[in-house]
């Protein structure tokens, strides 16, 4: 039966399939549904109608959102079954007022809008999901395609600088292989030692300047308030809009609007969904093509990749081959379509190669690349650390029942192929064993301290490293843990703890408590718990709230729980209970000792001298000097987690935030234990983001004020207007326009230009545009030595000119105005000389 909208209709009888309104076409009826279930679909290229979701039921008005917005319906709908259906002669000019003269049709039209609203959201987060985990696993796979096939990739070596992708490059997956490649080495990503099927499965954000959100970011304060009121009593609405009809139409016109935003978010996240399994596996040019290629060669006996590694990544590309296809299914209905001609051939005989794999590998452990086993007698240490879980648990004094169920917990992660695996309900045990974990690991570190250290050898591996289980993790990773012997910390001006250390610190109350993810300190979570109490300053405060045990406990939730998860930088695949599967690389060569850390830092200050330096008061009045600004360096504390991962964490600008001396107290800055990337460009990632809250903490209102320049005012600035620079070409403004959708927010944008700043700049390598160098080089100068190498060159040339003369002026007035405060032998304060010292050039 062919039904025809521009008809009205009075309870009509429409049969199961019925095209009821086209996607795109005109509406001029408001239709209301009696009864029965209609279909929602949009239409795809190649004509492919995919369906979004169903509403049943009676008094729903179907397509009004077109009514109030711009008079096309946004998507077809079909009876699904038998309908009964009436239309009402109406358009964009008559809808207000028959809303307005009846409340009980009003309400229907906000009602039926608010239920495709609801289901729109759900879908579009439902595709975000899927999405979000096959661009991961196609990024990951172009980086493991170049490790397995570097032949294919003649111009590209790791530790030498990336060429830019060529147009010439027409091959997508080449492409996307080259991109990637590009910033994966330039932000400090590192080959996996050991490929495997985890590597698929994290997040290289920072390294691929990538988001992979799994969630639609949908905000509206206003949305919310309505949505509330819409399912409110009937009785209480009908005399409220009886009132005043105009509230019912700005409701109705409101959740239209957000409906059609909705609308567009959804078609966005399918075009992200189909590009993301384009590249995966549909049509001729996929990564799953490129892959068939490597398996065939494997099948042959000439790949040049080790088998043991090879392999079980081709089975994982099987795996996520069903994964998907049985995903497409589950949300549209329909399977995929063009799949590429060897993806069928590719599940079969990876998973041939794979049960073969099995069959023949040898029951023992991959040998690892790490020269830490030799010479070390790993069984006798095994032995020593034997049953080493329940050692810790019988150290910590976990209560009975905790036990049990972290006990039950951990015998079934342990029979996991991969206890990091994102899928099911995995996270969900990972969560809650991680909680049992915490409250062992606090239990254990206050024995720790007051048995001066003298605790089981598991125990102290767990504190420092995340080590629990000694089946859980291979040899080499046991045996580095078990003989690692830091050097004696020599003296050094940068502060640097490992996580004990740390925490005995805030014990002691040798440094305050840090902020907690949601920006609160010690003194307001407990003056927000403790509402009753007359609490108005921190010693208000009454002992027993107020004492080492409880700050210790705030910190482990505030700082160190928190860090060990985001370092990690897998939120999705975060254990902290460190296990084989954690590491992609020699876990020797990811260690970050204080040494190590420490190397990394002055290289860096070496570039950037005045990253830690913020403008401060300086008072003395026994010789008469009041309110002088100076620049002091103040450097954070770097804060070594058991955590392995490939983040560091900028945690805290400052360390107090208010009251006197809070602009000279130093940041926090955490890094895990086990580095899994590039330490240096980890570090560099996060003083970027240390030099972006600092200089808002210090500037206040002031931060983003262009008459007041600064870091932050220039580079938003340069942000928000660089469309209009006449100082940049319409190519780069196309290019920036494109890399600006790649970050969360300026901050991150500016890390990015930060890192190219230090990586290549400081070499006369141009990696940035002209007006981003001239911003850079007023307020994060370079070294003296670094100066003197890169204004020989045209780039720098005129910018350094500029700087010479501004710094030489400010220099003089300075040197002038403290020549009151030389003493007899004509020396300064060290405070005055050190600022003078800065300005020199």
């Amino acid at each position: 039966m062919t039904f025809d909208p521009s008809v009205p209709q009075q309870q009509t009888k429409v049969p199961a399939g019925t095209l009821l309104f086209a996607e795109g076409s005109s509406a001029n009826t408001l239709n209301v549904l009696h009864g029965g279930t209609i279909r929602y679909l949009t239409e795809v290229p190649g004509g492919r109608k995919l369906e979004l979701f169903k509403l049943n039921g009676a008094n729903l008005t179907p397509g009004s959102v077109a009514l109030f917005t711009n008079g096309r319906y946004p998507f077809h709908i079909q009876a699904e079954e038998a309908c009964v259906i009436s239309t009402y002669t109406m358009n964009r000019d008559t809808i207000g007022k028959s809303v307005g003269s009846r409340v009980s049709l009003g309400l229907m039209v906000a009602r039926t809008l608010l239920r495709e609203i609801t289901e729109l959201f759900k879908k579009s987060n439902q595709i975000r999901k899927i999405t979000s985990d096959i661009e991961k696993v196609n990024d990951n796979l172009s980086i493991l395609y170049y490790q397995f096939n570097p032949s294919v990739f003649p111009d590209i070596k790791p530790g030498s600088p990336i060429p830019e992708v060529s147009a010439d490059v027409v091959d997508p997956v080449m492409r996307l292989c080259r991109e990637n490649l590009k910033l994966f080495f330039d932000n400090g990503g590192l080959l996996p030692d050991r490929p495997s099927p985890q590597f698929l499965e994290e997040e290289h954000e920072s390294q691929l300047t990538r988001l992979y959100p799994e969630e639609i970011d949908f905000q509206d304060g206003e949305f919310g308030f309505i949505r509330k009121l819409i399912v409110q009593d009937p009785k209480v609405l009908n005399v409220l809009f009886a009132a005043d009809s105009s509230m019912l139409l700005y409701v109705c016109s409101k959740l239209a609007n957000v409906l059609d935003q909705i609308s567009g978010i959804l078609k966005t996240c399918l075009t992200d969904l189909d590009e993301a399994f384009c590249r995966f596996f549909v049509g001729e040019s996929s990564l799953v093509e490129k892959f068939y290629l490597i398996l065939d060669i494997t099948m042959s006996g000439y790949g040049t990749a080790p088998v043991e590694y090879v392999v079980p990544v081709l089975g994982a590309i099987a795996g996520k081959i069903e994964k998907y296809k049985n995903g497409h299914q589950a949300l549209f209905g329909i399977p995929v379509a063009n799949l590429s001609p060897n993806t069928q051939a590719f599940q079969s005989k990876a998973s041939s190669l794979m049960k073969k794999f099995e069959e023949t590998s040898p029951k023992v452990q991959t040998p690892s690349p790490s020269s830490v086993a030799a010479g070390v007698d790993i069984n006798a240490i095994r032995q020593e650390l034997d049953n080493s879980a329940s050692v810790i648990i019988q150290f910590s004094g976990l209560e009975a029942e905790k036990v049990k169920e972290f006990s039950a917990l951990m015998v079934k992660v342990k029979s996991l192929k991969n206890p990091l695996d994102p899928e099911g309900d995995n996270r969900k045990i990972r969560r809650t064993l991680g909680r049992h974990y915490w409250d062992m690991y606090q239990e254990c570190f206050v024995k720790y301290m007051n048995s001066n250290r003298n605790v089981p050898k598991a125990v102290e591996l767990m504190l420092k490293y995340g080590y629990f289980d000694e089946t859980m993790v291979d040899d080499s990773q046991i045996a580095f843990m078990y003989t690692q012997k830091d050097s004696a910390n020599p003296a050094s001006d940068i502060p640097i703890s490992l996580g004990t250390e740390w925490l005995e610190k805030v014990y002691k109350r040798e440094v305050p408590t840090s902020l907690d993810e949601m920006g609160q300190n010690f003194f307001e979570k407990v003056k927000l718990e403790n509402r009753n109490l007359p609490i108005k300053k921190e010693s208000d405060i009454p002992p027993e709230l107020d004492n080492p045990d409880t700050r210790l406990k705030f910190e482990f939730a505030s700082l160190y729980e928190a860090n060990v998860r985001l370092t990690s930088g897998s939120p999705a695949t975060h254990f902290p209970i460190l296990t084989k599967f954690h590491s992609q690389m020699a876990i020797d060569k990811s260690y970050v000792s204080k040494e190590i850390l420490r190397e990394v830092i002055q290289e860096l200050m070496g570039i950037d001298y005045s990253v830690f330096h913020r403008e401060v008061i300086y008072n003395n009045n026994e010789l008469g000097i009041t309110k002088e600004f100076i620049q002091k360096c103040v450097i954070p504390d770097f804060i070594l987690v058991p955590s392995i991962g490939t983040k560091v964490m900028m945690w805290q600008d400052l360390s107090i935030h208010r009251g006197a001396g809070s602009k000279e107290s130093p940041g926090r800055i955490v890094l895990p234990i086990f580095a899994q990337g590039d330490l240096k460009t980890m570090v560099a990632d996060a003083l970027a983001a240390f030099r972006w809250e600092l200089t808002k903490s210090i500037l206040g209102a002031e931060w983003n004020n262009v008459g007041n320049p600064s870091i932050t005012a220039d580079y938003t600035d340069y942000i928000q207007f660089f469309k209009k620079n006449k100082d940049l070409s319409m190519e780069i403004k196309e290019k920036l326009a494109s890399d600006f959708k790649r970050f969360r927010n300026d901050r991150d944008i500016f890390a990015n230009d930060y890192q190219l700043w230090i990586k290549y700049e400081a070499d006369g390598v141009q990696r940035l545009n002209k007006v981003v160098r001239g911003i850079f080089y007023r307020h994060i100068p370079f070294s003296r030595q670094v100066r003197d190498k890169v204004a020989k060159t045209p780039a720098f040339a005129e910018i350094h000119n500029r700087f010479i003369n501004i710094r030489n002026r400010k220099y003089t007035e300075i040197e002038n105005r403290y020549k009151k405060y030389l003493n007899a032998l004509g020396s300064l304060p060290d405070p005055l000389r050190d600022n003078l010292e800065f300005y020199r050039v």
